[in-house]
């Protein structure tokens, strides 16, 4: 046994030393690189078929950078969102007008770069125009935002060129700008305790403001859309999705458990006022009541206050928030001691003398 020990401290030690030697730390989020400068994400001469890297790495000017958003209110949205810094550099052919432009915008934190990005991404575009680039991506025109870690990045087509060309090329610089990223490609925590049944694409959002309008989550919330759309009956026109139920959902993460305890009491002192709620019966704590003259359900599991309120009927509603409840904190079996049958035969002989 103490062998055995002993093997897999000397291994721990050498996995741990070589993390240190190729440049790595271990952090909550587990294993990292040390920061990339902002200079160093931008992706060197052919790291897309034989294009080069027309101009070192620049910063980029208030007026560029609105031009490269592509309008000054997506810009104001990103400010919004702490916006640290921001280079570019062309790519193209030598002597002939540069294809691409890409710029990196540094954001404070991880999370506030998924606020910026899941802002300025419009929830009502062509499935199509959804990519898996980095933890998100949308192609917008001839432009191509996605984000990563604490970065913002947009590959912007400056020739021209046609599709189905231009989605393949935007793509394919932002394949080889998210392999620069050291970090991993992972959604910020409450956008992870989100179901995938019924969610609509892209409606995903961080705001800053409460999502019940009080003045309770201060810190604002994670928000998403949900739609089920009932199965047309034979000889009756086609369901959409104005003829479905739809329901909103909202996330917010206190500090502790103490913290999500006292919001959630908070919140129901406010509804309240305006009316009867009763107790939900399921999740670590929650209540029934009304918003804005739907339905809505709220409750509580460890430091997460969630709820939802839409057309949903009733049962759709609690298949919702269980679902979440488990997201958050999902279900572990207890475990199970098996009985040692020679412990066992020793108290037989012992009870037996």
């Amino acid at each position: 046994m103490r062998i055995i020990v002993s093997l897999l401290l000397r291994l721990y030690l050498v996995v741990l030393g070589s993390l240190i030697v190729y440049g790595c730390t271990i952090t909550s989020e587990g294993v990292q690189q040390f920061e990339v400068p902002l200079e160093d994400i931008l992706p060197p001469s052919r790291c897309v078929a034989s294009y080069r890297q027309l101009n070192k790495p620049l910063r980029l000017k208030e007026a560029e950078l609105s031009e490269q958003f592509g309008n000054a209110e997506r810009l104001e949205i990103v400010d919004k969102w702490s916006k640290v810094s921001s280079v570019y550099a062309d790519y193209g052919i030598p002597e002939r007008p540069p294809k691409a432009r890409i710029s990196v915008t540094e954001i404070s934190t991880k999370i506030n770069a998924y606020g910026a990005y899941s802002n300025l991404r419009p929830s009502d575009l062509n499935e199509r125009s959804y990519v898996k680039v980095g933890v998100h991506g949308t192609v917008i025109d001839d432009r191509l935002f996605f984000v990563q870690d604490k970065y913002l990045i947009i590959v912007r087509d400056l020739a021209g060129t046609p599709e189905p060309e231009r989605r393949t090329m935007l793509i394919n610089f932002g394949h080889a700008l998210s392999d620069r990223l050291p970090r991993d490609i992972t959604d910020i925590s409450l956008v992870g305790y989100l179901p995938y049944e019924n969610r609509v694409a892209a409606s995903e959002r961080l705001d800053k403001d409460d999502p019940l309008g009080f003045t309770i989550f201060k810190q604002g919330a994670v928000t998403a859309q949900y739609r089920i759309v009932e199965k047309p009956e034979k000889g009756k026109a086609p369901a959409t999705a104005k003829t479905g139920h739809e329901c909103k959902v909202f996330l917010v993460e206190a500090k502790d458990k103490a913290g999500s305890k006292a919001a959630l009491k908070s919140a129901r002192k406010e509804f309240d006022k305006q009316g009867k709620t009763e107790d939900l019966g399921f999740c670590e704590e929650g209540f029934t009541t009304t918003f804005n003259g739907s339905p809505a359900m709220i409750a509580r599991r460890e430091g997460v206050v969630f709820g939802c309120y839409g057309s949903f009927d009733e049962k759709e509603m609690k298949g919702l928030m269980s679902a979440i409840d488990r997201r958050v904190k999902p279900y572990v079996p207890p475990k199970v001691k098996e009985a040692d049958p020679i412990e066992a035969d020793e108290k037989k002989k012992k009870a037996g003398r």
